[in-house]
């Protein structure tokens, strides 16, 4: 019962969302460059990557050092739900609603849902605001400038004292675009 009435509160939030952002144009290499970035196995699992909860798990629970193990429909589920506690009954909370989600949508509307509502930095909420800030045009993102605003999803820009972490987004950036060129070699010579 209390899964249904959080399934309707999230279908609810996304019809608002959907309403906030009609008619926004998405660069197709930013769609493609999230998903290299944030959750390379997304086109193949259905919300949950089991890979990625498995490898999480692990270096959780044996290499203190702390991982999520979300994917891309999961961060959107957290994000929506503003849900952020660290307990068992979250993330599987999570995981349900995230699956229902990707069989509910079409894979690329999770894509532009979360990048509509992602938290890019500091007074950037959201594709529409962090471009604006940026100077950006949402609709025509060179590779670079697609992947350093997907870099600031782990790497969000402060108020202040930016260079550091400007530094480890021009990084992270650089990784996305040798990741998504990776991935692309080896699709292109079957080896995917």
């Amino acid at each position: 019962m209390k899964f249904k009435y959080e399934w309707n509160q999230l279908i609810k939030s996304i019809d608002e969302i959907r309403a906030e952002n009609t008619g926004i144009v998405f660069s197709d290499n930013l769609l493609e460059l999230l998903v290299a970035g944030e959750d390379h196995r997304f086109w193949l699992h259905f919300g949950v990557d089991p890979i990625g909860l498995v490898r999480a798990f692990w270096r959780t629970a044996f290499c203190n050092r702390r991982e999520g193990g979300s994917t891309i429909a999961m961060q959107l589920v957290r994000t929506i739900t503003k849900r952020y506690e660290i307990s068992p009954q979250r993330k599987f909370k999570e995981i349900y609603l995230a699956t229902r989600l990707t069989l509910s949508l079409e894979r690329k509307e999770i894509l532009k849902l979360y990048l509509n509502i992602a938290y890019f930095g500091w007074n950037m909420h959201g594709l529409e605001q962090t471009c604006k800030i940026l100077d950006l045009d949402k609709s025509a993102l060179s590779n670079y400038e697609a992947a350093s605003i997907v870099a600031r999803l782990k790497y969000p820009e402060p108020r202040f004292n930016k260079n550091m972490k400007l530094r480890a987004i021009d990084i992270r950036a650089k990784h996305i675009i040798n990741r998504f060129n990776q991935f692309n070699s080896k699709e292109h010579n079957g080896t995917i």
